[in-house]
């Protein structure tokens, strides 16, 4: 049975200094509230902020949609006199966990399809047997994804769209001001931040190209040595190369057919090669080869003394190691709360509609390492379609110092507009609990198809 507890929460003008709706000022305290006499139902939001974009007068309702998952309906006034509604999806990695979601699951040799995040959840419980407890959208609408993307180990998309150009403020570029984050999880504890940990303003262009020019590559481990791998480039003496698709010329070193019909992870090896003049390889379906040249270099080595029925694997990495091992990566767009405060940035942002009212939001935070919150903001608005007491949309503002008023010291942008769609499955049969302002209905399936999606799942 369903538990829905209704609780009004006020609050009183901060004690403290308030934080800018740019992130000016000092460093509130983040929310650490007693422990709640219902630790299933009781919500607590930062203590001693008082929010300028909207009342402190929040009403919430709560849901459990299955184990360390739960379902809270946040409805806020905002100080122009308009409601909206945030939904948050709350969720413990020690007891759940958050995947992505792809057109048949696909993840090794992905070809870029879209689909309703529901059919990717049903995708995922098809080919797992597990549990989804909420699908949504995830990176920006369009052709492929705008920044990188890991699905079960595999890179779909190594890094962010670039077009050459990093000055945030020349339309052209399609990049933001502030540096585009990455969401990743590893085992119970999540990420947000960007693909490199690089120093400086972020709206500086130099700093900003370090961070879009960066890719996410693979790592093999000899259980003493790690070894890049690159995916479809030039075998060297220096790196491994992983041919996937297509054929390759190499000439002399090591070649090592693995199979990939599983992905990337305990690939058993299906023959080894010791090339001694040029050789074309051709990869195939379910099967690729590792590559490397020359014989006395240590990743030449490793390769020599690969045997047939041994198993490899590989692992994400990123040019600093600060996304090494994550199986998922999902790409995010502006930075909304950074390091304990809104982000400087929020106030500077254009792209992607960022100052636009009346919007659906879709975003990500962190409560802690452990913990993730997913944000969904409704407005029919934004479609044309909205009749007497639907909710209002939000701008990028506006859901930044929400995120932050929830109690996220970090916090990032998905895509919104028509791509935001909310299901929740619960105990119950899956039902929209945001609608996508495409097409106003509350069908499971009647959404803008996206290229990934975010599933909260059972851990498996």
């Amino acid at each position: 049975m369903e538990r829905k507890v209704r609780r009004l929460a006020l609050f009183a003008a901060a004690a403290l200094a308030a934080l800018s709706l740019a992130g000016c000022g000092g460093k509130e305290p983040p929310a650490t509230p007693p422990p709640p006499e219902d630790e299933e139902t009781a919500v607590t939001y930062r203590k001693g902020y008082t929010p300028t974009a909207f009342s402190g007068n929040v009403t919430n309702e709560t849901e459990k949609l299955g184990e360390g998952v739960r379902l809270v309906k946040n409805t806020v006034v905002k100080t122009n006199g308009d409601t909206s509604v945030v939904y948050t999806v709350e969720i413990d990695l020690k007891k759940a966990t958050v995947r992505a979601g792809t057109k048949d699951n696909a993840a090794f040799g992905f070809g870029w399809q879209k689909a309703a995040p529901y059919s990717t959840a049903q995708a995922w419980e098809s080919a797992t047997g597990g549990k989804v407890y909420a699908s949504i959208n995830a990176d920006f609408f369009g052709g492929t994804t705008v920044n990188a993307f890991v699905k079960d180990g595999c890179i779909i998309k190594a890094g962010h769209n670039d077009k050459g150009g990093y000055d945030y403020a020349n339309e052209d570029n399609d990049i933001p001001a502030s540096a585009p984050f990455l969401f990743g999880v590893k085992g119970d504890e999540a990420q947000l931040m960007p693909i490199i940990d690089v120093e400086g303003d972020p709206t500086d262009p130099a700093v900003k190209q370090q961070i879009v020019t960066a890719k996410l590559s693979y790592l093999v481990e000899d259980g003493r040595s790690q070894y890049t791998v690159s995916e479809n480039g030039k075998a060297t003496s220096e790196t491994i190369n992983l041919l996937t698709e297509g054929s390759g010329r190499q000439s002399m070193g090591y070649a090592v057919k693995v199979d990939t019909s599983k992905g990337f992870r305990d690939m058993v090896v299906l023959e080894t090669v010791k090339v001694e003049g040029t050789t074309t390889f051709t990869a195939g379906e379910g099967y690729a080869y590792l590559q490397t040249t020359g014989s006395q270099s240590a990743p030449a080595k490793y390769l020599s003394k690969l045997a047939e029925g041994d198993t490899v694997s590989l692992s994400v990495t990123s040019p600093d190691g600060s996304w090494t091992g994550f199986e998922t990566i999902l790409g995010c767009r502006h930075t909304l709360v950074e390091g304990g405060k809104i982000a400087s940035t929020v106030a500077l942002e254009s792209s992607n509609g960022a100052k636009s009212p009346d919007v659906p939001r879709t975003a990500v935070g962190l409560l802690d390492r452990n913990t993730v919150v997913v944000f969904a903001v409704e407005s029919m608005y934004y479609g044309g379609r909205a009749a007497e007491g639907d909710p209002h949309g939000m701008n990028l503002a506006e859901l930044a110092e929400f995120a932050y008023f929830y109690g996220c010291d970090v916090a990032a942008n998905f895509d919104g507009g028509g791509s935001t769609q909310l299901v929740v499955h619960g105990d119950a049969a899956a039902r929209v609990v945001v609608r996508s302002s495409d097409t106003g209905s509350a069908d499971l399936l009647s959404t803008r198809l996206v290229m990934n999606s975010l599933l909260v799942t059972e851990k498996k």
